[in-house]
């Protein structure tokens, strides 16, 4: 039955995996098989996580551009193609938030926001896509959020940017699933991540005990609890699923 969960010969790009939910998601791919090309802005979090994944007797390349630089973002797909020979899989994670209320938000604050988090998305997706329709198997996973579902908050760039990756999730799963790719999300809701700790909304442990009791499980999640997620949906366990988000936020979603 592992077998249906296995990722060997695949090759994984893993966009915002330098830390946080994106090297989690990196190791985990890893440790199923595939090869994954390490993306982020920092070399020395994308080495991290290189050393992270061969630590755990995995292969991993370090990959470093912004994915809201459309020639970069382009070089890096011909790169892995020729140097790895294809890309089958694609994990489209590298995002952000700035926590500017509508009110205060510029209008280049809130463009900036849409690049990183939608628009970058799309891009990498529809250069990765080519090679998958040519060899007729690809998978595409878009990291959203629960705040596509529920908002709060000096939040509204990113619930805007993250609603419309899932609009786009499901428009090219219709699109490419002829012609053998897959398209999922994944929302999760709070996770702890050194990142999510930081930001001022969290920082002070009343509004993160706060967060934690708004979820069903009454906490926080772990990085690692989107492995499951992203292994099913980088597999072929997941082969009569696209279009679909699969939301992990311990419940927050459906608690009153």
């Amino acid at each position: 039955m592992t077998k249906i969960f296995s990722l060997d010969g695949k090759i994984a790009l893993v966009t915002g995996a330098s830390s946080g939910l994106g090297r989690a998601m990196a190791l985990a791919l890893a440790g199923c098989g595939a090869h994954v090309v390490v993306n982020g802005r920092k070399a020395a979090g994308i080495e991290k996580t290189c050393q992270a994944i061969a630590a755990a007797g995995g292969r991993a390349t370090p990959m470093q551009f912004d994915t809201t630089d459309i020639a970069a973002a382009d070089a890096a797909v011909d790169r892995i193609e020729a140097e790895l020979g294809h890309l089958d899989i694609l994990v489209n994670n590298a995002g952000y938030g700035n926590q500017k209320t509508a009110s205060e938000a510029t209008n280049a604050e809130w463009n900036e926001i849409i690049d990183v988090d939608l628009n970058a998305c799309f891009r990498l997706a529809k250069r990765a896509s080519v090679g998958m329709m040519q060899r007729g198997w690809g998978r595409i996973i878009n990291i959203s959020s629960i705040n596509a579902h529920i908002a709060r908050e000096a939040n509204a760039n990113y619930c805007a940017a993250k609603a419309g990756l899932e609009g786009m999730t499901r428009a090219l799963a219709v699109e490419w699933g002829a012609k053998g790719i897959t398209v999922n999300a994944i929302a999760p809701g709070y996770m702890m991540t050194p990142d999510n700790m930081q930001t001022p909304l969290r920082a002070e442990p009343e509004k993160r005990e706060w967060f934690a009791q708004r979820t069903a499980l009454k906490r926080w999640g772990q990085a690692d609890e989107l492995d499951g997620a992203v292994v099913y949906l980088a597999s072929n366990a997941s082969a009569y699923c696209t279009g679909t988000v699969l939301i992990v936020d311990g419940g927050m979603s459906v608690k009153i």
